[in-house]
C-alpha cells in the first residue's frame, strides 16, 4: 500500500523522527498559506521547498505522483472554466469560446493551491504512522470541550484511524476485484455500465463485511473509547519546539 496516497513509507529521516503534533500543526500552518498565496513566484517557492523536503526525506516521487494522479480530470476542469470564463486580455478565441490571459493566471494558482494542498497532505501520511497520526490528532483534540457534544477526542481520533486503514484497503479491493473480472472477460471499454454494476456491487458488499469485521473485533475487545492510554508515545523534541516558533512566525507575515 506504499504507493498509495494516505500510506506510510517507512524511514529515518528527520522528518519522521518529528512529533505528529508538529507534523500535523505545521500541515494546518502551509494549508492557510496556500490558500493565501496569489502569485506565480510564491507557488515556485512552495514547489521548491517541497522538492527539498522530499529528496531530504528520501521520500519516492512517484509516491506523490500517484497521490495527485487521481484529482487530475477535477484540476483541468477548473483551470478550462477559469480561462474560459474569466473576462481579460484575449489568448485565443475557437468559435464561441475565447480564453483570457487573466484566467490562465487565475486557473493556474487555483490549480497550484489544490495540487499542494494534496501534496503536503500526502507528505505528511507518508512519513507519519497511522497509530502516530491518531495519537497526535487525539492530544490536539483533548483540550477542547468536547464532551458537551457527546463526543471526545478519543472517538475522533479513532474515526480518522479507521479512515486511514479503509481508503487504502478499499483501493487495494478494487484492484483485486477489477483483474478478476477483466480475467473473466469483461471488457470494460465496452461495457461501461456492465462494468460499473460488476464492480460497484462486490465492492460494497466486500466493505460491509470488512465493516461488520471491524467492529466485531472492537466490541470483543470491549472498546469503549474513554481513558484509553496509547503505546505511542509523544514527546517534543528541540526541532519540534523550534518548528512551532517557525510555524507563528510564518503566520504572523503570512496575516499581515
Amino acid at each position: 500500500m506504499n504507493d498509495l496516497f494516505l500510506s506510510y513509507v517507512p524511514g529515518k529521516s528527520f522528518l519522521h523522527g518529528l512529533d505528529p503534533r508538529t507534523k500535523i500543526v505545521g500541515l494546518m500552518a502551509i494549508s492557510f498559506c496556500i490558500l493565501r498565496v496569489s502569485s506565480v513566484e510564491i507557488m515556485a517557492l512552495l514547489a521548491v521547498i517541497f522538492v527539498t523536503i522530499i529528496v531530504a526525506c528520501q521520500l519516492p516521487v512517484i509516491h506523490f505522483v500517484r497521490s495527485v494522479r487521481p484529482m487530475i480530470p477535477f484540476f483541468s476542469f477548473i483551470f478550462l472554466m477559469q480561462v474560459l470564463f474569466t473576462e481579460g486580455t484575449p489568448v485565443f478565441e475557437f468559435g464561441l469560446l475565447k480564453g483570457s490571459y487573466e484566467g490562465f493566471l487565475h486557473g493556474s494558482i487555483l490549480s497550484l493551491r489544490f495540487i499542494f494542498l494534496i501534496l503536503f497532505a500526502a507528505l505528511v501520511t507518508a512519513t507519519t504512522s497511522p497509530a502516530g497520526i491518531t495519537a497526535g490528532v487525539e492530544r490536539l483534540l483533548r483540550p477542547l470541550p468536547l464532551k458537551y457534544m457527546g463526543i471526545s477526542s478519543h472517538d475522533l481520533a479513532m474515526m480518522m484511524s479507521l479512515s486511514l486503514y479503509f481508503v487504502p484497503m478499499l483501493f487495494d479491493s478494487f484492484r483485486d476485484l477489477r483483474d478478476a473480472q477483466i480475467s473473466r472477460g469483461l471488457d470494460i471499454k465496452r461495457e461501461p455500465v456492465k462494468a460499473i454494476m460488476s464492480l460497484t456491487v462486490p465492492l460494497v458488499k466486500m466493505s460491509l463485511r470488512s465493516v461488520d469485521e471491524v467492529a466485531l473485533a472492537m466490541e470483543s475487545r470491549c472498546y469503549t473509547g474513554v481513558s484509553r492510554s496509547s503505546m505511542y508515545v509523544l514527546k517534543f523534541s528541540f526541532m519540534d519546539y523550534v518548528l512551532f516558533i517557525f510555524y507563528l512566525v510564518l503566520l504572523f507575515f503570512i496575516c499581515i
